[in-house]
């Protein structure tokens, strides 16, 4: 599905042919526009890999709600809260990854779905009864303007 991205990306590879269990990147960073196949890891959180988790995330003044995504090379490591690196903070616009899982029913992810979104409106009516400001519609729509607008586009996750 991806390919003319990927032969575009690598142009100057694109007659190379490669030897057997000789292995290549197509790209650095996953994600499911490129092909990726996202699984559900859930079985990794343990109650040390969920402390170090959250210590991680309460440094963050303000941040309530949100995904990591992280690499790891030993599960053992990660599930002891340990040898993992986080690459990327998604805030409240993410949605749990393993949504995604092909072994997932389509009810399933839209129950995980709407769990967050459940979540996210506690959290915002707790933000608004502790005086904290409201944004307009008008605000929103400004402010996702001017992040398309500006942002750049990587050809690591194009």
């Amino acid at each position: 599905m991806q390919a003319a991205t990927f032969l575009a990306r690598h142009s100057a590879r694109r007659d190379h042919v490669f030897a057997r269990g000789e292995r290549f990147a197509l790209a650095v960073a996953g994600n499911h526009c490129q092909g990726t196949e996202f699984r559900d890891g859930s079985h990794l959180i343990t109650p040390a890999l969920r402390e170090r988790i959250d210590n991680i995330a309460r440094r963050y003044d303000g941040f309530f709600f949100g995904r990591f995504d992280i690499r790891y090379h030993d599960a053992e490591l990660l599930r002891a809260g340990q040898g993992f690196a986080i690459i990327e903070l998604n805030g409240v616009t993410s949605e749990s990854t393993n949504i995604y899982d092909p072994a997932w029913s389509l009810l399933r992810a839209y129950r995980v779905l709407f769990g967050q979104w459940r979540i996210l409106f506690e959290i915002g009516a707790r933000n608004r009864a502790a005086g904290h400001r409201v944004s307009s519609l008008r605000e929103i729509i400004r402010d996702a303007r001017a992040y398309y607008r500006n942002r750049r586009v990587s050809m690591i996750a194009d």
